[in-house]
């Protein structure tokens, strides 16, 4: 997490206010948010599925990658109390949002890539 005091903090802000694109890409920015995303675009996953859906993401970077989805309200984490089962994670109405746009940038990976690996 950067200081909010800090010289690249504000620019970041700025950038933000000017370019709904740039704020657009530090939303889903990340090595692995976008491809949990799309994961999620699928169905509703618990954390040991998504862990072995997406090869070679870290447990300590998973849970910190689905913590920042959830914080920025991307994700739901529902628990379900009664069956002593571990959560599972869905998106979100704001999540369900971003679909149109994760699907137009894996429609250009898919023309411009030369290996097709995220769908």
């Amino acid at each position: 997490m950067r200081k909010t005091t800090s010289t690249n903090y504000e620019n970041e802000q700025t950038l933000h206010e000017f370019c709904s694109a740039a704020f657009t890409l530090s939303v889903i920015s990340g090595r692995w948010k976008l491809t949990i995303l799309v994961k999620l675009m699928e169905r509703e996953l618990r954390y040991g599925e998504l862990k072995h859906a997406i090869p070679g993401i870290t447990e300590r970077v998973l849970a910190l990658q689905l913590k920042a989805l959830e914080e920025d309200q991307l994700l739901l984490k529902i628990s379900d109390d009664t069956s002593g089962h571990l959560p599972m994670y869905s998106l979100s109405p704001l999540g369900r949002s971003l679909e149109p746009v994760i699907r137009s940038l894996s429609a250009w990976g898919t023309t411009h890539q030369p290996i097709q690996n995220c769908r």
